[in-house]
């Protein structure tokens, strides 16, 4: 692709051009957001044309690509703008796509555009909890996801440069329809969002009145830990993807009433001595079907289109301890992929998880830590 326009340069619209640069591509990278966003897309050197939103009829000529980055709304006002261009009916051919959390209306919206534009809804499952450019980060969507909305009946010509960036971008991508996408996010990631913002929201006065919140343990603040997320972006994807939430979110409240009809079967232990059969049968096969689910979370790898290769190190809690594990992997070009510190406490020791892309960058890992005196485990 020549050029390239990125409406709404945040993170990821400057990942992706960072990712470009680093190439060193010919394609031409058009930067379409803020005034005070430009100014430091310039400073970074991330792009080489800069326009405004409102510059609609300059940014979308002679482009090979249009991707729509920025929040849901936004993305379909900025369809409804394409459509209102002096030239549209015209020109070579221009494939637009975005990357918003939610496709059903972004491509029944997109699906309307004329001539020259052909729409395809995309979504990449990469993000983090930092917004702007400025902490963009080319390796991004390495090893993630990448959704791809094509309409029913789409030739694979029409969306070729799509799935042509998404794998330069170390992605992988799935061709989905944007049903099955909602569909399937409202599970596994809208739904979620409401029950953790709804948990945090739900402590009782009986604790707050005390300050008793404090005393929460690793499982309450991992399960409330996107409850920080901002309203700005989940009101966009809660109106649009209302429907599928809420179904969602009424299959775990059908879950949570058969969990407290098992709680409500268990049988009082009475005296100290417990029941010959104490009822918790209906518990305990919640718990396996739970302990089935998450396994199957980690069958193809962990939000990964490739499993990777994980390996476990026992840490103390000391200054210097992470870096006397991290800095010898790094001497040996061992590059991790991803890394987790578990069961932290102070004064405990804590456990590091760390992964590879191969068995065999594991288990060197695993004999180098073991020669340094870690008990390295293999997951």
């Amino acid at each position: 692709m020549k050029r390239i326009a990125l409406v709404g340069f945040g993170l990821l619209a400057g990942s992706i051009a960072a990712a470009v640069k680093q190439a060193g591509l010919p394609t031409v990278i058009r930067a379409v957001s803020s005034s005070a966003t430009l100014k430091r897309a310039r400073e970074l050197e991330l792009a080489d044309e800069f326009f405004e939103y409102d510059e609609t009829e300059k940014w979308a000529r002679d482009c090979d690509l249009i991707l729509l980055c920025s929040p849901i709304l936004h993305i379909l006002g900025t369809i409804e703008s394409l459509k209102k261009v002096s030239w549209a009916g015209s020109g070579k051919a221009c494939l637009v796509s975005d990357i918003g959390s939610t496709k059903v209306e972004i491509c029944k919206a997109g699906m309307s555009l004329p001539a020259p534009f052909r729409f395809v809804g995309s979504h990449p499952m990469a993000g983090s909890e930092k917004r702007t450019c400025e902490f963009n980060d080319p390796a991004i969507f390495e090893n993630a996801y990448w959704f791809v909305c094509p309409p029913e009946g789409t030739e694979k010509d029409v969306y070729a440069p799509l799935l042509e960036l998404v794998k330069f971008l170390g992605a992988t991508p799935v061709v989905f329809p944007p049903e099955h996408h909602d569909r399937t996010m409202a599970w596994v990631s809208h739904m979620p969002q409401m029950l953790s913002s709804t948990l945090a929201a739900s402590l009782p006065e009986r604790l707050l009145k005390h300050n008793y919140q404090h005393y929460a343990g690793r499982a309450f603040r991992d399960m409330t830990r996107i409850a920080a997320s901002g309203w700005g972006m989940w009101h966009d994807i809660a109106v649009t993807n209302r429907d599928e939430t809420v179904r969602a979110l009424g299959e775990v409240r059908d879950g949570i009433d058969k969990t407290i009809a098992a709680m409500n079967n268990l049988d009082v232990v009475v005296d100290g001595k417990p029941a010959d059969n104490d009822g918790s049968a209906g518990l305990e096969s919640i718990f396996k079907a739970g302990n089935e689910g998450r396994a199957s979370l980690f069958a193809p790898g962990r939000n990964a289109a490739e499993a990777f290769f994980e390996i476990t190190v026992p840490l103390k809690d000391k200054p210097g301890a992470l870096l006397s594990v991290m800095q010898p992997l790094a001497e040996e070009g061992l590059n991790i992929r991803d890394i987790e510190l578990m069961k932290v406490r102070e004064n405990v020791a804590g456990t590091l998880l760390l992964a590879f892309k191969t068995q065999d960058e594991a288990a060197r890992a695993v004999k180098l830590l073991r020669y340094l005196g870690y008990e390295v485990k293999e997951r």
